[in-house]
């Protein structure tokens, strides 16, 4: 027979995980950003934590940890502890393309991945070109390249199958011109290099570029949001240059390891999105709150996942 203080104890053990998940947090949270310092995702990552740690009560402390297009930090957010204490602000391509790159891919974003809330969309990104490049609109660009000025045509990405890489590989198979890819493992080491024109272009969003448009040491031919950029409004459209041509423009979302405690996923959901609300006017140019559902994010990853397998067929891209 049991006896009552056996009991007393077991009975306690059992609620000790229900009394944790009711207190969560007591202390400092972890968000991993797969990225260098700099990128847009940082920047972004940032405010959102000055934002969450209030909202938390407990500080919200930035990782980055960037290299092979967000998978290495992504792949940190999986293998995390699933108690809600660590996870990450995470590019659409690390969800939805790069792993269908790779041969081996070290997770499975549909599996190992929760879902906690998407944060924002970056709204758009200009065909930047250095200004040594002798082309001042996209048909020109393609006119000059083809004849092989310069020779090779390079571009720059924050890494292979980010979608500044599969958006610029999308225009330029359908506009049929020769450029050579050079990733890097962060924008700003890749836009150093375009400001010294050791690259000749780049795809990267907005907010890494437009300050240097502005300045006039870059050049932009064109600008992948379906409207015209209020802040380079002479600038026109893919879909005005390129009809057809529906180039994506990323997200960025919290994600958690898979087996976070639901009351604990729920608090986390609350807490992001009224954070992403709250975050509006301090974020860069060009990038704007996602006010979607934990839901509807979790339909769209799997949406976008399946969206870019054509692609990624189509021009044979592969990691490994």
């Amino acid at each position: 027979m049991i006896g009552r203080r056996a009991l007393i104890a077991a009975g306690s053990a059992l609620a000790m995980p229900a009394y944790a998940q009711s207190q969560w947090p007591t202390r400092s949270l972890r968000m991993i950003v797969p990225y260098g310092a700099g990128n847009v995702t940082d920047v972004v990552a940032r405010v959102l934590a000055d934002n969450l740690s209030g909202r938390l009560g407990q500080s919200v402390v930035v990782e980055n940890m960037p290299g092979a297009g967000g998978t290495i930090g992504t792949t940190a957010i999986v293998r995390a502890a699933p108690d809600g204490y660590t996870f990450g602000l995470v590019a659409m391509a690390a969800v939805a393309v790069i792993p269908q790159m790779m041969r081996n891919p070290p997770y499975d974003p549909l599996r190992d991945l929760e879902p906690v809330a998407p944060v924002v969309v970056t709204g758009g990104s200009f065909l930047a070109v250095h200004s040594s490049v002798p082309a001042h609109t996209l048909s020109e660009l393609v006119t000059t390249v083809r004849a092989g000025t310069p020779a090779p045509f390079f571009y720059y990405s924050a890494g292979s199958g980010t979608i500044p890489h599969l958006n610029m590989e999308a225009l330029r198979l359908r506009l049929d011109f020769p450029a050579e890819h050079v990733p890097y493992r962060t924008s700003a080491a890749g836009l150093s290099d375009l400001l010294a024109g050791r690259v000749h272009a780049t795809l990267d969003t907005a907010v890494v570029t437009l300050p240097h448009l502005q300045s006039g040491t870059l050049r932009a031919l064109a600008f992948t949001s379906p409207q015209r950029s209020p802040s380079l409004p002479d600038v026109p459209t893919i879909a005005e240059l390129v009809p057809g041509l529906d180039l994506s423009s990323p997200w960025l979302a919290t994600l958690a390891p898979r087996g976070i405690p639901p009351e604990i996923l729920t608090r986390l959901q609350e807490a992001v999105r009224a954070s992403a609300a709250a975050i509006v006017p301090r974020l860069p140019p060009n990038v704007d709150s996602d006010s979607g559902t934990p839901a509807e994010f979790s339909a769209r990853m799997r949406a976008d996942h399946a969206r870019f397998t054509p692609l990624i067929q189509a021009t044979g891209l592969t990691l490994d």
